[in-house]
């Protein structure tokens, strides 16, 4: 029978709730919203049906904007009232990560122990101070997994039933990722059932199983209504760009996201990872050998932190789109089994018995535990120092951006957005400063690549009302998923001049153009030298120019004979003077830049690369007339292979390449 909390552990959990509500309070509005908060902003304003209307075509379902709605009806829509709800959810899985520990392990201290290391874990901190859904994903997780614990028991209380169905319900409407960790609580009670954890005498376990799975089909039943949507986001959502999936490096990220959070350096916690393998090993012994009912704890928390990441990891490799976060769902597994098997070694070596009344024979290394505690809470600790302190964590600085532009901004000069999806956080911060949208999307589009042809008109429209020779302000953010080959740059290059910034925001990039010829903004390749030289049948060089920057630009088609095996074509080369003399090799990269492979490529589109003029001039570039020597390779891991030209050539020579510099 499930025991109550003694009135000294009800207090050092309320101080633990404490904590955690202080930690996450602490600097809640210190940094600006960055693009995904300022959707919740966005989409939080609007009626219930345009909201629906949005995020059905959107990655995430309606629940989380529908509380915001009704919340920023009543604290408005501050950066500090935006994200206390996050906070408010983040704080609530403190207490229910006792509930839930202490539940499955009939310790106390193990209940505490999860509460502590859910309070204080530098991830779950992270997106408590983030408008965005996932503490409240992780508090209902956490909420559901306490209900099929209970359920699991054989208790067949109708509340808790009901209460099941509208947490589960209201999860699968939070992320569509929540069908994982219903999959495996749903496995973790199955096996309650067939273990016989309430001893085999309450109910039939054939009913229990049926009545189970009635609540389940409950749940897909009030889901209905969304089920068109998720098969269809999960026929259209597409990754940034194609390559494949690296379950390696997805499995790092994953560790040290579980571990360090988002607020520490790769490489530093790689190293942290050592210590935090150190402790979960530790923490594994212990419900090892535990009680039966201890090791309940073990079975939960490894099939709560195993099933939703192989499920996500699987549908990555479909589709390589992957982040972190996506899995933060599965993090309770690992703090259940950290709380629950640091709980059940012993603090006294006099001890004969832990708080469990049916505990097997406790094990015995009072400073064992005590050091995995404080290595687990001195790194939880380095990491949220740095989230609080280190300017390297931070987050996109839109609100430093548009209060760096506002007083700066002349009545001649325009600002556009790269990319144009960012509107709702640019409008949030500055609903008084009108920007070109490039391109004009409501949601990001992989496929929108941005063309000469498509953004010349525009520009032309949003300058020429200004002055004859306006200026325009670009902000770049994600300006290589829509704009990988700098067009836009390009084009207000060829345009007009660039006025060096000495500013820096985190995230984002500021550039200032002036004395636009906005007649001279190109709608098609400015290919000044034509070639038309097909490399090895799978590209094509159209030609090149050398732009007054000093940037050397080099237009690229898919041939017709092109194959899509091969994504990674690499160009390299050398840098000549007119007599022939070496001046410098060319740094290797794809041939339109690292973030638009050839698989990117519509077969009709000229793609642009471009040399910038420090990598082929050097760092004091000299007007004058040069020689470019180029090869093409097909890049398959540590082997080139090389591209010839039509007609044998195994480099093709750029001649003469003038270079004015203005």
């Amino acid at each position: 029978m499930q025991r109550t909390f003694r009135p000294s552990t009800r207090i050092v959990l309320l101080l633990i709730v404490l904590l955690a509500f202080g930690v996450r309070l602490f600097r809640l509005d210190a940094q600006s919203l960055w693009y995904d908060e300022g959707v919740t902003a966005y989409i939080s304003g609007l009626d219930l049906r345009a909201l629906t209307g949005w995020t059905a075509n959107d990655i995430q379902p309606p629940l989380y904007y529908v509380l915001m709605a009704g919340w920023r009806g009543l604290a408005g829509v501050s950066e500090w009232s935006l994200r206390f709800v996050s906070l408010f959810f983040g704080v609530l899985t403190v207490p229910l990560m006792a509930a839930l520990t202490t539940r499955l392990t009939r310790s106390r201290r193990a209940g505490l122990l999860a509460a502590l290391f859910t309070a204080l874990h530098p991830l779950l901190i992270y997106y408590s101070q983030e408008a965005r859904m996932y503490a409240l994903l992780v508090a209902l997780g956490v909420l559901i997994g306490y209900l099929v614990a209970r359920l699991g028991e054989g208790e067949g209380r109708s509340w808790l039933w009901a209460g099941y169905i509208l947490a589960a319900t209201a999860a699968i409407y939070t992320h569509y990722f929540a069908f994982f960790l219903l999959a495996a609580l749903a496995l973790a009670y199955l096996l309650d059932v067939w273990r016989g954890v309430d001893g085999g005498g309450r109910r039939p376990r054939t009913r229990r199983v049926f009545t189970f799975l009635g609540a389940n089909l409950v749940v897909l039943f009030l889901y209905l209504p969304w089920f068109t949507v998720l098969f269809r986001r999960l026929a259209v959502d597409r990754s940034y760009w194609q390559g494949r999936f690296k379950l390696g490096e997805a499995l790092v990220d994953i560790a040290i996201s579980f571990t360090s959070g988002e607020t520490v350096m790769e490489q530093q916690g790689l190293w942290l990872l050592i210590l935090y393998a150190a402790v979960t090993i530790i923490a594994l012994i212990g419900l090892v050998r535990s009680s039966h009912r201890s090791r309940r704890a073990l079975r939960y928390g490894l099939l709560w932190l195993i099933i939703p990441v192989a499920a996500v990891l699987t549908l990555a490799s479909f589709a390589p789109k992957f982040n972190p976060r996506y899995v933060m769902i599965a993090l309770p597994g690992l703090l259940l089994i950290w709380g629950a098997g640091l709980g059940n070694w012993k603090l006294k070596i006099e001890d004969s018995r832990l708080d469990s009344e049916d505990s097997a024979a406790p094990l015995s290394s009072p400073h064992l535990v005590i050091l995995s505690v404080l290595l687990l809470l001195l790194g939880f600790t380095y990491a949220t120092v740095n989230w609080f302190a280190n300017p390297a964590f931070t987050k996109d600085d839109w609100r430093g951006v548009t209060e760096f532009l506002r007083p700066r901004l002349k009545e001649t000069e325009g600002i556009a957005l790269i990319s144009g999806h960012a509107w709702p956080v640019w409008d949030y911060y500055a609903p008084d400063l009108p920007a070109l949208r490039l391109p004009d999307l409501r949601i990001l589009d992989v496929d929108a690549v941005l063309d000469f042809a498509d953004t010349a008109q525009p520009l032309r429209d949003a300058l020429d009302p200004l002055s004859d020779r306006p200026g325009i302000w670009l902000v770049e953010w994600q300006e290589e998923v829509v704009d990988p080959t700098d067009v836009v740059p390009v084009q207000l290059l060829i345009a007009g001049k660039e006025k060096g910034l000495d500013t820096h925001y985190w995230g984002l990039k500021l550039r200032r153009f002036s004395q636009l010829k906005t007649h001279w903004i190109p709608d098609a390749p400015p290919i000044k030298t034509r070639m038309d030289v097909t490399f090895g049948d799978q590209l094509i060089l159209r030609g090149f120019n050398a732009i007054d920057s000093g940037d050397l630009l080099l237009f690229w088609q898919r041939a017709p004979g092109y194959h899509p095996e091969t994504t990674n074509y690499v160009v390299a080369g050398e840098v000549y003077d007119q007599a022939g003399n070496l001046l410098r090799r060319l740094p290797d990269q794809r041939p339109a830049g690292y973030n638009y492979p050839t698989a990117r490529w519509p077969d009709e589109r000229v793609a642009m690369g471009i040399f910038a003029a420090k990598d082929w001039l050097g760092d004091d570039p000299q007007p004058g007339t040069y020689v470019v020597r180029l090869r093409v390779y097909d890049s398959r891991g540590d082997e080139r292979v090389l591209l010839k030209a039509g007609d044998g050539r195994e480099e093709v020579e750029l001649n003469p390449v003038d270079v004015v510099l203005e």
